[in-house]
């Protein structure tokens, strides 16, 4: 069995610590020129509310990489590159959409590992000015099990404090659905619908194509 949790964080771009992240880059071996660069480019940035006709008045922005840009994704990767430092099981980064799993065949020692590492997690995103949000549609786990063993043990008891982690029957990660026998029968259901609605916008606008492609969209429809 393998037990997973999906942390989602709160805003992780915009909370980024300027100074945690030059002194992480100074770890690394980044030049003190480099360095002074990348200080030059995320201090001294404004920002302003807009609403309808209406503007707030200027702010200084303290924290935060810029969205959008080349640079801010890879300065992001570089501030939670020592996230993995505090798991003991496997951790998984992309960008700020993280998880991490375990694998055993007990479920007591799924549980253990994976809220003892889920806390350390937890202090590491509080050590470095970051905070996971833990509503229940963001925040979740979910326990992967062929059916014979979900028959016996269904329910993963993952913690933060006293808040239970509430648990899924699948769970989307990186735009793939995940359900807990990993049937991909979800998955497969999510494809298929999304091509039906292209195939049959393709359709209705059938006039712009030729008799072959026209034939073709009819047959695909049909099957």
């Amino acid at each position: 069995m393998t037990g997973m949790i999906l942390i989602d964080l709160q805003k992780a771009f915009d909370t980024i610590d300027h100074d945690i992240l030059l002194q992480k880059m100074n770890f690394m071996g980044f030049s003190k020129t480099s360095i002074k660069w990348f200080r030059s480019y995320l201090t001294n940035r404004i920002f302003f509310v807009s609403v309808e006709n209406s503007f707030s008045s200027a702010g200084d922005l303290k924290c935060g990489v810029p969205q959008g840009s080349i640079l801010g994704p890879l300065l992001f990767l570089l501030y939670i590159n020592d996230l993995k430092q505090a798991s003991e099981s496997t951790l998984l980064l992309y960008a700020d959409d993280s998880c991490i799993l375990y694998q055993n065949s007990d479920l007591k020692q799924i549980e253990n590992q994976l809220n003892r590492d889920f806390k350390n997690v937890c202090n590491w995103f509080l050590d470095n000015k970051l905070s996971i949000h833990l509503g229940e549609d963001k925040t979740k786990c979910i326990l992967f099990a062929p059916k014979y063993k979900r028959n016996i043990v269904k329910v993963l008891d993952i913690f933060h404090n006293d808040l239970k982690i509430k648990q899924f029957s699948s769970v989307t990660y990186l735009g793939c659905i995940l359900d807990e026998a990993m049937t991909g029968e979800e998955m497969a259901t999510y494809v298929i619908k999304k091509i039906n609605n292209k195939l049959k916008f393709l359709y209705r606008k059938q006039i712009f194509f030729s008799r072959i492609v026209r034939r073709m969209l009819c047959n695909a429809i049909i099957q």
